[in-house]
């Protein structure tokens, strides 16, 4: 072994490189701070408050990728009506994290989130009508829910949508229209 890299190895093990890492702009995330937040999170989330139990499974989703306690507060949340928690657990239960892959059980979460208004989940409902996952294939329902996607702010929406119409008749588009327009959410979305 080179002297370099004995004094390499030395130094590390001592601490002595801690210092040469500028901690505020590392890319790694101090797993004490993860731990911290989350803790503080519970507490709260603990107390009943929806947007609290959200919150606690997106940082069990994504900042410990522990699926199962993320799909244990995003259902807390969903009961309290949350319409973001219910578009994940459309998202978990599509891909199968965190609980049993299940189209169908996907497609409920979603048609839930989205009955709320949620616009991503109307363009995930989209597809799922559109290639026939979780449910029959219908292009006129797929277009449906395209549509109300792009009435709701998403763009991918409406580029859905006009790819759709392309192999659609004229009357199929008319349906679907007439859908989107008598839509109404069935559960009032929560204020900010």
């Amino acid at each position: 072994m080179s002297a370099a890299l004995k004094f390499l190895m030395l130094a590390t093990s001592l601490g002595i490189l801690s210092g040469c890492v500028d901690s505020t702009k590392s890319p790694y995330v101090d797993v004490h701070d993860l731990v911290v937040h989350i803790n503080d999170a519970r507490s709260l989330a603990e107390a009943g408050s929806a947007d609290d139990q959200y919150r606690l499974g997106v940082r069990y989703e994504r900042f410990a990728l522990d699926y199962q306690e993320a799909v244990r507060w995003y259902r807390m949340a969903a009961q309290g009506d949350h319409p973001d928690a219910m578009y994940r657990l459309c998202i978990l239960s599509d891909r199968g994290l965190g609980l049993p892959q299940d189209h169908q059980e996907a497609v409920r979460w979603c048609r839930l989130a989205a009955d709320s208004g949620q616009a991503s989940a109307m363009l995930i409902i989209g597809g799922f009508f559109e290639r026939g996952r979780g449910v029959p294939k219908d292009l006129m329902q797929a277009y449906h829910w395209y549509n109300l996607a792009a009435a709701h702010g998403l763009e991918e929406g409406a580029t859905r949508r006009d790819r759709l119409a392309g192999a659609m008749t004229v009357t199929q588009i008319a349906h679907a229209q007439d859908l989107t327009r008598n839509w109404k959410p069935k559960i009032q979305a929560p204020s900010e």
